[in-house]
């Protein structure tokens, strides 16, 4: 079996409770965090201050970022509704995302949000078009800090009307052509549909980060089967080190969240 760094999302606790949550990540070995500011900023006008504190407290603790998550969570920007000035205030807000990425010495970040990529009725072919060119102008952006961006695919049983397969982000991909451009695989993809290890395998040189989660992002008390089948296929992954654990929850509960960190070592111990 090949050794995998461990981190877990912080959308698992209220981040009051950090102090006491830190105390399970060092006793269970989890490197750190995947990463939300707004977790821990509640507004974006304080990410980088409070970023700039929180770094301090996990370098206390021997603690790292491995991604930054939710990089659109509390805005209303809509890739598909741009202006010239909506425009300006995107490109200042993922300065201010790639910043503190910099801060936390991470560089990947996760972008998944629904509502920033919600096409409305633009078609397919139009909502791509548009997609591809924006995502081409930032590659400059991207090189400058060595950052890059995975793309998370959310099934339509979440919500999401436009990038729902990994099938749909790999042609996209192709199209940008750019090494800082990848996919974040949440096994929430296989929530709804059976579990394809040669599907996997076969889009594995564009995978970049990997998330275990639960349906609805529970706690990961009781693994389902197909959670079960790819973190067996993950034990034997030699080129993914690094795994999280995603959990959603806006209470600490401190009990599930033992038993979940214990279930996922029971497959990385």
């Amino acid at each position: 079996m090949n050794k995998k760094n461990l981190f877990i999302s912080n959308l698992a606790w209220d981040h009051i409770d950090f102090s006491k949550v830190v105390n399970l990540l060092k006793k269970y070995n989890i490197k750190g965090l995947d990463l939300a500011p707004i977790k821990i900023n509640k507004n974006w006008s304080l990410a980088i201050k409070n970023s700039k504190k929180f770094k301090k407290v996990l370098d206390k603790f021997g603690l790292k970022v491995n991604a930054i998550q939710g990089i659109f969570f509390n805005t209303n920007f809509n890739l598909f509704k741009l202006d010239k000035h909506k425009n300006k205030k995107l490109e200042k807000h993922i300065k201010k995302i790639l910043y503190i990425s910099k801060i936390y010495q991470c560089n990947k970040l996760i972008l998944g949000s629904s509502n920033f990529r919600n096409k409305g009725r633009l078609s397919i072919k139009d909502a791509n078009h548009i997609f591809v060119n924006y995502f081409k102008k930032i590659i400059p952006l991207l090189k400058k800090n060595k950052i890059s961006i995975c793309f998370e695919p959310i099934p339509k049983e979440y919500g999401e009307n436009y990038l729902k397969t990994t099938n749909d982000l790999v042609k996209l991909i192709k199209k940008i052509n750019s090494k800082w451009f990848g996919i974040n695989f949440d096994s929430s993809l296989f929530h709804y549909k059976k579990f394809s290890k040669k599907k996997f395998l076969y889009q594995k040189k564009y995978i970049k980060n990997v998330q275990i989660s639960e349906k609805k992002f529970k706690h990961f008390v009781k693994p389902s089967k197909n959670n079960i089948l790819f973190c067996k296929l993950m034990q034997k992954e030699k080129g993914i080190k690094n795994l999280s654990l995603e959990i959603i929850s806006n209470r600490t509960d401190l009990k599930k969240l033992t038993t979940s960190i214990e279930n996922l070592r029971i497959f990385f111990n």
